[in-house]
């Protein structure tokens, strides 16, 4: 490809549906994530850069990049693909009912919860579904269960994305918080080259850590059964198989009684379950 002005550079022919067809079946291969025909354009967008910068000129050529270079590349290449939109308190009346009804109700029926309640953002993104769980268990504690123990642990499949997690870096526009307090309370303010970012204060960060991880992998890098595991707007990228065997492994991973909530995008119907609908995108394992 040759060398482009400022304005920018020169973008790849139109995908072909062949190449669209071997790139998505790769995209399965290594996520389950379906995408639909439809989706050649949205793919195209979010590639364009990537041939760009390996300075290939055609999608063929990217397509056999993918099969001839290390893993390294197809990581980035999922990285790209998967889906990283979210921020605090994104669909907050989970976050409501989590700290008015379910927490208590957890609390006094699970056996093992009063000793430390486990959470598992099960698609964490850049971390702020991970964090926004930390800041309402932490509150809830304050307010109702001083001394309660808990810890969160995300896990997403970008590296891209747990990276981010890890830094716990975010810019103050795109903190929305429900309430003034919190961000002082959680949040430390940049200065210098950070002007304008806020980083979450070790009070949350020191119990939340994150991991790398493929739904679909054998073993979940998990060591214990969970209390509550978010798995939001995630369902939906998936084949109709995919979901249902995602969803029996994310009953496996529960606590008899936690709880199970996925997003207002996602839907088990026509999935086969043993969860109890609770409503709102909440369920519960009851054995």
């Amino acid at each position: 490809m040759t060398a482009a002005s400022d304005s920018g550079l020169q973008r790849p022919p139109p995908m072909s549906a062949q190449t669209y067809e071997a790139l998505c079946a790769l995209i399965h291969r290594h996520s389950r994530i379906h995408l639909a025909p439809s989706k050649l354009g949205l793919l195209s967008s979010r590639l364009n850069k990537r041939l760009r910068e390996l300075n290939l000129s055609t999608w063929e050529e990217y397509l056999a990049c993918l099969k001839d270079r290390s893993g390294e590349e197809l990581g980035i290449f999922i990285d790209l693909v998967a889906i990283n939109h979210t921020h605090f308190f994104r669909e907050p009346v989970h976050f409501e009912l989590l700290s008015q009804q379910l927490l208590d109700a957890l609390l006094s029926d699970s056996p093992t919860a009063p000793q430390g309640v486990r959470c598992w953002s099960a698609a964490s993104s850049s971390g702020e579904e991970a964090f926004t769980l930390a800041i309402v268990l932490s509150e809830y504690a304050a307010q109702k269960r001083p001394g309660l123990r808990w810890q969160i642990v995300g896990t997403d499949i970008s590296n891209w994305a747990i990276e981010q997690a890890q830094r716990a870096v975010y810019p103050l526009d795109r903190i929305g918080l429900p309430q003034a307090h919190l961000l002082h309370k959680y949040f430390q303010k940049g200065a210098g080259p950070y002007q304008g970012f806020c980083r979450v204060k070790d009070v949350l960060r020191s119990k939340v850590s994150f991991e790398r991880m493929n739904l679909f992998e054998g073993v979940y890098p998990i060591p214990q059964p969970q209390h509550v595991v978010f798995c939001r707007n995630v369902l939906i990228y998936f084949d109709l198989p995919s979901r249902a065997q995602l969803v029996q492994r994310l009953h496996d991973a529960l606590e008899p009684g936690g709880y199970l909530i996925v997003g207002h995008s996602d839907s088990l119907l026509r999935i086969e379950h043993p969860l109890k609908s609770l409503g709102n995108g909440i369920y519960q394992r009851t054995n």
